[in-house]
């Protein structure tokens, strides 16, 4: 599963890759039929007049949020955290790993990873909006009074992630500063709330990309010695 978080993230990459190329390259000409191929004897035709309509569409729309662009981050966001709320759940052995990682910030990061989760796989709108259900359970989680009294909350449910990897990622090179820092309070969601109002598509990309690095740790650090040499 560690192989899928990372897929995911390539596929982020790749899909918002092509899609640059779209905005600003005409791609129209090089629409035809083609036949994809869905089995052993049977294939599924795209079309050229419907790849030439979508190349055009986009083309020179750099300002515009276009269907493709958005699909692919919102699908590759979903998968991501999907991928990592279901490993912390059901995989013991990476759970204690991420714990030995991230030490003070695994709280934040799992509770978070869980929340984004939720929203993702729960939405029916473009705008994705908080439904009750993607926050209620959790919420009292973090207000209960065992989680208050081990995290030091104090009475509050706001849950702050604050990661450099430069304290965490001893293998990290660069800036000092670099990470991520996101922090949302779990009392004040509402039902309706757009997501986009909490957490900025620069965070869930952040977010992402942490989610990628700690993958790729991951599957280094679980590789037989004989692999990692």
């Amino acid at each position: 599963m560690l192989r899928l978080i990372q897929g995911y993230y390539h596929f982020l990459m790749l899909g918002k890759f092509m899609e640059q190329l779209m905005l600003t390259n005409d791609l129209s000409d090089l629409a035809m039929d083609y036949p994809l191929r869905t089995g052993k004897n049977t294939s599924f035709m795209l079309k050229e007049r419907m790849l030439k309509r979508l190349f055009t569409s986009f083309y020179g729309h750099q300002e515009q949020r276009n269907v493709y662009g958005y699909l692919t981050e919102v699908s590759a966001f979903r998968g991501i955290f999907s991928v990592m709320r279901e490993m912390i759940e059901n995989d013991a052995n990476f759970r204690e790993y991420l714990k030995d990682l991230l030490r003070d910030q695994y709280f934040p990061f799992e509770q978070l990873i869980r929340f984004l989760r939720n929203v993702l796989n729960h939405t029916t709108t473009s705008s994705l909006k908080l439904k009750l259900e993607d926050y209620e359970v959790q919420r009292d989680f973090i207000l209960s009074p065992k989680v208050q009294r081990v995290q030091k909350l104090n009475g509050s449910a706001r849950i702050t992630l604050d990661f450099h990897y430069s304290k965490y990622v001893a293998q990290r090179k660069g800036s000092l500063e670099y990470g991520i820092q996101l922090s949302i309070d779990f009392k004040k969601l509402k039902p309706d709330l757009q997501l986009e109002k909490l957490v900025s598509w620069h965070q869930l990309y952040l977010l992402s990309e942490l989610c990628f690095n700690i993958a790729q740790l991951a599957d280094q650090h679980f590789k037989p010695k004989k692999q990692r040499n």
